[in-house]
Protein backbone atom coordinates (compact mmCIF):
# COMPACT_ATOMS: atom_id res chain seq x y z
CA UNK A 1 0.00 0.00 0.00
CA UNK A 2 1.29 3.45 -1.28
CA UNK A 3 2.29 5.97 1.37
CA UNK A 4 -0.49 8.46 -0.67
CA UNK A 5 -3.18 5.67 -0.32
CA UNK A 6 -2.37 4.85 3.34
CA UNK A 7 -2.60 8.99 3.98
CA UNK A 8 -6.12 9.00 2.55
CA UNK A 9 -7.20 6.51 4.70
CA UNK A 10 -6.54 7.39 8.07
CA UNK A 11 -7.66 11.08 6.74
CA UNK A 12 -11.02 9.16 5.78
CA UNK A 13 -10.98 7.66 9.42
CA UNK A 14 -10.50 10.62 11.36
CA UNK A 15 -13.06 12.46 9.19
CA UNK A 16 -15.54 10.02 9.43
CA UNK A 17 -15.29 9.51 13.54
CA UNK A 18 -15.60 13.40 13.31
CA UNK A 19 -18.58 14.24 11.46
CA UNK A 20 -20.38 11.18 12.78
CA UNK A 21 -19.76 12.12 16.40
CA UNK A 22 -20.44 16.05 16.04
CA UNK A 23 -23.35 15.13 14.40
CA UNK A 24 -24.68 12.34 16.61
CA UNK A 25 -27.61 14.04 18.60
CA UNK A 26 -28.98 15.02 15.57
CA UNK A 27 -28.89 11.50 14.28
CA UNK A 28 -30.36 10.43 17.72
CA UNK A 29 -32.98 12.87 17.61
CA UNK A 30 -33.94 11.17 14.19
CA UNK A 31 -34.20 7.92 15.23
CA UNK A 32 -36.19 8.20 18.08
CA UNK A 33 -38.73 10.64 16.59
CA UNK A 34 -39.03 7.91 13.50
CA UNK A 35 -39.71 4.68 16.16
CA UNK A 36 -42.16 6.92 18.41
CA UNK A 37 -43.97 7.28 15.53
CA UNK A 38 -43.86 3.86 15.22
CA UNK A 39 -44.67 2.83 18.48
CA UNK A 40 -47.90 5.26 18.53
CA UNK A 41 -49.23 3.55 15.54
CA UNK A 42 -48.87 -0.06 16.94
CA UNK A 43 -49.73 1.06 20.55
CA UNK A 44 -52.91 2.65 18.79
CA UNK A 45 -53.45 -0.64 16.73
CA UNK A 46 -53.61 -2.31 20.20
CA UNK A 47 -55.80 -0.43 21.59
CA UNK A 48 -58.30 -0.60 18.92
CA UNK A 49 -57.84 -4.65 18.65
CA UNK A 50 -58.56 -4.28 22.42
CA UNK A 51 -62.16 -3.09 22.20
CA UNK A 52 -64.15 -5.86 21.25
CA UNK A 53 -67.66 -5.25 20.13
CA UNK A 54 -70.60 -7.78 19.61
CA UNK A 55 -73.83 -7.52 17.86
CA UNK A 56 -76.70 -9.99 19.01
CA UNK A 57 -80.16 -10.40 18.63
CA UNK A 58 -82.03 -10.30 22.54
CA UNK A 59 -83.95 -12.57 23.49
CA UNK A 60 -87.07 -10.34 24.31
CA UNK A 61 -87.67 -8.71 20.53
CA UNK A 62 -89.97 -5.63 21.07
CA UNK A 63 -92.71 -6.79 18.55
CA UNK A 64 -95.08 -4.03 17.31
CA UNK A 65 -98.63 -4.76 15.73
CA UNK A 66 -100.28 -2.40 13.48
CA UNK A 67 -104.01 -2.86 11.74
CA UNK A 68 -104.06 -1.94 7.86
CA UNK A 69 -107.57 -1.99 6.00
CA UNK A 70 -107.64 -4.34 2.89
CA UNK A 71 -109.81 -2.23 0.52
CA UNK A 72 -110.12 -5.60 -1.85
CA UNK A 73 -111.11 -7.50 0.42
CA UNK A 74 -112.79 -5.98 3.07
CA UNK A 75 -110.45 -7.48 5.59
CA UNK A 76 -107.67 -6.41 7.74
CA UNK A 77 -103.88 -7.20 7.51
CA UNK A 78 -101.83 -7.58 10.32
CA UNK A 79 -98.54 -6.62 9.62
CA UNK A 80 -96.00 -7.13 12.58
CA UNK A 81 -92.60 -5.22 13.02
CA UNK A 82 -89.86 -6.76 14.94
CA UNK A 83 -86.87 -4.15 16.53
CA UNK A 84 -83.78 -6.27 17.27
CA UNK A 85 -81.70 -4.46 20.16
CA UNK A 86 -78.31 -4.36 20.01
CA UNK A 87 -75.78 -5.44 22.55
CA UNK A 88 -72.16 -3.62 22.92
CA UNK A 89 -69.71 -5.54 24.95
CA UNK A 90 -66.37 -3.82 25.41
CA UNK A 91 -63.23 -5.61 26.98
CA UNK A 92 -60.99 -3.53 28.84
CA UNK A 93 -57.58 -3.80 30.07
CA UNK A 94 -56.31 -3.31 33.26
CA UNK A 95 -52.67 -1.92 33.08
CA UNK A 96 -50.51 -1.75 36.61
CA UNK A 97 -48.95 1.49 37.84
CA UNK A 98 -45.67 1.37 36.55
CA UNK A 99 -47.01 0.40 33.16
CA UNK A 100 -50.14 3.14 33.31
CA UNK A 101 -46.83 5.46 33.82
CA UNK A 102 -44.68 4.11 30.78
CA UNK A 103 -47.59 4.70 29.01
CA UNK A 104 -48.63 8.00 30.07
CA UNK A 105 -44.55 9.05 28.84
CA UNK A 106 -44.72 7.68 25.92
CA UNK A 107 -48.10 9.10 24.98
CA UNK A 108 -45.67 12.24 26.53
CA UNK A 109 -43.16 11.67 23.85
CA UNK A 110 -45.73 10.82 20.55
CA UNK A 111 -46.92 14.78 21.36
CA UNK A 112 -43.51 16.01 21.68
CA UNK A 113 -42.46 14.00 18.37
CA UNK A 114 -45.62 15.50 16.93
CA UNK A 115 -44.68 18.96 17.97
CA UNK A 116 -41.18 18.70 15.90
CA UNK A 117 -37.74 18.01 16.96
CA UNK A 118 -36.93 20.80 19.52
CA UNK A 119 -40.04 19.56 21.64
CA UNK A 120 -38.63 16.61 21.84
CA UNK A 121 -35.21 17.32 22.31
CA UNK A 122 -36.31 19.78 25.33
CA UNK A 123 -38.18 16.38 26.77
CA UNK A 124 -35.21 14.18 26.39
CA UNK A 125 -33.25 16.70 28.35
CA UNK A 126 -35.61 16.97 31.11
CA UNK A 127 -36.79 13.62 31.21
CA UNK A 128 -33.93 11.89 31.06
CA UNK A 129 -31.02 13.34 32.45
CA UNK A 130 -29.46 16.00 30.57
CA UNK A 131 -27.19 15.55 27.50
CA UNK A 132 -26.28 12.39 28.13
CA UNK A 133 -28.74 10.64 25.75
CA UNK A 134 -28.05 12.30 23.04
CA UNK A 135 -24.65 10.69 23.19
CA UNK A 136 -25.80 7.08 23.70
CA UNK A 137 -23.81 4.82 21.14
CA UNK A 138 -21.86 7.23 19.85
CA UNK A 139 -18.29 4.80 20.10
CA UNK A 140 -20.22 2.21 18.05
CA UNK A 141 -21.64 5.24 15.36
CA UNK A 142 -17.43 6.29 15.42
CA UNK A 143 -16.46 3.42 14.68
CA UNK A 144 -19.23 2.07 12.16
CA UNK A 145 -17.92 5.37 10.12
CA UNK A 146 -14.40 5.04 10.39
CA UNK A 147 -14.68 1.29 9.48
CA UNK A 148 -16.90 2.23 6.57
CA UNK A 149 -14.28 5.14 5.64
CA UNK A 150 -11.08 2.84 5.67
CA UNK A 151 -13.00 -0.25 3.89
CA UNK A 152 -14.59 1.77 1.09
CA UNK A 153 -10.98 3.64 -0.03
CA UNK A 154 -9.21 0.44 0.41
CA UNK A 155 -11.74 -1.54 -1.94
CA UNK A 156 -11.86 1.78 -4.40
CA UNK A 157 -7.87 1.61 -4.77
CA UNK A 158 -8.15 -1.98 -5.24
CA UNK A 159 -10.86 -2.32 -8.24
CA UNK A 160 -9.21 1.17 -9.54
CA UNK A 161 -5.74 -0.69 -9.83
CA UNK A 162 -7.48 -3.24 -11.44
CA UNK A 163 -9.36 -1.39 -14.21
CA UNK A 164 -6.49 -0.02 -15.10
CA UNK A 165 -4.25 -2.97 -15.21
CA UNK A 166 -7.11 -4.49 -17.10
CA UNK A 167 -8.09 -1.77 -19.80
CA UNK A 168 -4.41 0.06 -19.36
CA UNK A 169 -5.86 3.22 -19.59
CA UNK A 170 -5.50 5.41 -16.35
CA UNK A 171 -7.78 8.02 -17.19
CA UNK A 172 -11.04 6.45 -15.36
CA UNK A 173 -14.44 8.13 -16.89
CA UNK A 174 -17.28 9.31 -14.83
CA UNK A 175 -19.50 5.88 -15.32
CA UNK A 176 -16.39 3.40 -14.61
CA UNK A 177 -15.84 5.41 -11.26
CA UNK A 178 -19.35 5.31 -10.33
CA UNK A 179 -19.58 1.58 -11.03
CA UNK A 180 -16.24 1.07 -9.09
CA UNK A 181 -17.37 3.32 -6.23
CA UNK A 182 -21.02 1.47 -6.03
CA UNK A 183 -18.55 -2.00 -6.06
CA UNK A 184 -16.57 -0.13 -3.00
CA UNK A 185 -19.59 0.88 -1.16
CA UNK A 186 -20.68 -2.56 -1.28
CA UNK A 187 -17.75 -4.45 0.54
CA UNK A 188 -17.74 -3.06 3.69
CA UNK A 189 -22.00 -3.56 4.11
CA UNK A 190 -21.21 -7.49 5.65
CA UNK A 191 -18.65 -5.41 7.96
CA UNK A 192 -20.81 -1.81 8.50
CA UNK A 193 -24.45 -2.97 8.67
CA UNK A 194 -24.53 -5.00 11.37
CA UNK A 195 -22.17 -1.91 13.95
CA UNK A 196 -25.19 0.05 12.60
CA UNK A 197 -27.60 -2.13 13.25
CA UNK A 198 -26.01 -2.23 16.86
CA UNK A 199 -25.91 1.37 16.93
CA UNK A 200 -29.75 2.25 16.40
CA UNK A 201 -30.64 -0.55 19.00
CA UNK A 202 -28.61 1.38 21.87
CA UNK A 203 -30.58 4.74 20.65
CA UNK A 204 -33.94 3.50 20.62
CA UNK A 205 -33.28 1.35 24.04
CA UNK A 206 -35.33 2.38 26.76
CA UNK A 207 -33.01 0.28 28.84
CA UNK A 208 -30.00 1.56 28.77
CA UNK A 209 -28.26 -1.85 27.90
CA UNK A 210 -24.92 -2.04 26.42
CA UNK A 211 -23.81 -2.64 23.05
CA UNK A 212 -22.39 -6.30 23.95
CA UNK A 213 -26.27 -7.12 25.55
CA UNK A 214 -28.39 -5.90 22.72
CA UNK A 215 -26.03 -7.56 19.56
CA UNK A 216 -26.31 -10.80 21.89
CA UNK A 217 -30.25 -10.23 21.84
CA UNK A 218 -30.42 -9.66 18.49
CA UNK A 219 -28.76 -12.86 17.71
CA UNK A 220 -30.73 -14.71 19.98
CA UNK A 221 -33.94 -13.53 18.46
CA UNK A 222 -33.11 -13.02 14.89
CA UNK A 223 -29.84 -14.57 14.34
CA UNK A 224 -27.73 -13.49 11.50
CA UNK A 225 -30.10 -12.18 9.57
CA UNK A 226 -30.98 -9.67 11.96
CA UNK A 227 -28.14 -7.61 11.26
CA UNK A 228 -28.71 -7.47 7.49
CA UNK A 229 -32.10 -6.82 7.40
CA UNK A 230 -32.88 -3.98 4.22
CA UNK A 231 -29.77 -5.08 2.96
CA UNK A 232 -31.22 -4.73 -0.65
CA UNK A 233 -32.06 -1.25 -0.04
CA UNK A 234 -28.36 -0.58 -0.22
CA UNK A 235 -28.28 -1.91 -3.88
CA UNK A 236 -29.84 1.84 -4.71
CA UNK A 237 -28.50 3.58 -1.89
CA UNK A 238 -24.86 2.75 -2.87
CA UNK A 239 -25.06 5.01 -5.52
CA UNK A 240 -25.34 8.05 -3.53
CA UNK A 241 -21.84 8.16 -2.08
CA UNK A 242 -20.30 6.58 -5.13
CA UNK A 243 -21.99 9.60 -7.32
CA UNK A 244 -20.73 11.94 -4.21
CA UNK A 245 -17.20 10.81 -5.01
CA UNK A 246 -17.50 10.64 -8.53
CA UNK A 247 -18.56 14.34 -8.68
CA UNK A 248 -15.19 14.48 -5.99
Amino acid sequence: MSESVASEVVSAMIGGMFSASALYPLEVLKTRMQAETKATTKSNDTNNNSSTNNNGNDDDDDKEEEVLPNEQEGATITTTTTTNSTTNSTTTTNFSPAEERRLALQREYATAAEEGMTSYASLMYEREGGVAPFYGGVVTSAVQSATEKALYFFAYTFFKNGYTDLTGNSNIGALSNLVLGCFAEWTHLPVTLPIDCVTTAIQTDDRNRGAFVLLGNILSEKGIGGFYKGIEAYTVLCLKPAIQYTVY
